[in-house]
């Protein structure tokens, strides 16, 4: 039995795929099992750009904007939800939305949860690429001293 695991997701197809190839590989039981959506500053800022339009004061439009995101991931999280909990044998769903840099927040939170494993896709919104991981794969497996397990996620041909 799985106690903790930590499943980092963009909402990619990729994403669910890793889902569905786990509930096929895994036979045991999870107890608690923390979704997490992280919502990139960097992405965040680039959408601003420096412009406030609606608001005199830059930081304000920047929160209104981070809360409505982050209602949207909690929606498609909520939304989701039961069939994770279907497909991962889970007794308990944790959802969680954080702002930032993904791989820092996925290490941040799998400490913080003191999960026993950390779920990742190889590949996210970026999708299939010449790289063997995503990005944020990468950086995860280098930064967390927590165990991994990646699951390939692009379509087999």
């Amino acid at each position: 039995m799985f106690r903790k695991i930590l499943f980092p997701t963009d909402f990619s197809e990729g994403a669910m795929r890793a889902i569905q190839r786990f509930n096929r590989d895994n036979e045991s039981e999870v107890k608690e099992c923390v979704i997490l959506h992280v919502i990139d500053e960097g992405k965040l800022e680039d959408m601003l750009n420096g412009y406030s339009y609606f608001y005199k004061k830059e930081e304000r439009e920047m929160h209104d904007i981070e809360e409505k995101l982050k209602e949207k991931a909690m929606k498609e999280m909520q939304e989701r939800a039961e069939k994770c909990k279907e497909m991962m044998k889970a007794k308990n769903i944790k959802m969680l939305v954080r702002v930032g840099i993904p791989y820092e927040e996925i290490v941040k939170v799998a400490e913080e949860e003191n999960v026993s494993l950390i779920l990742m896709p190889s590949h996210g919104t970026q999708g299939f690429s010449h790289e063997l991981f995503g990005s944020t794969t990468m950086r995860v497996l280098k930064k967390t001293k927590k165990p991994v397990l990646i699951i390939k996620t692009h379509k087999e041909e």
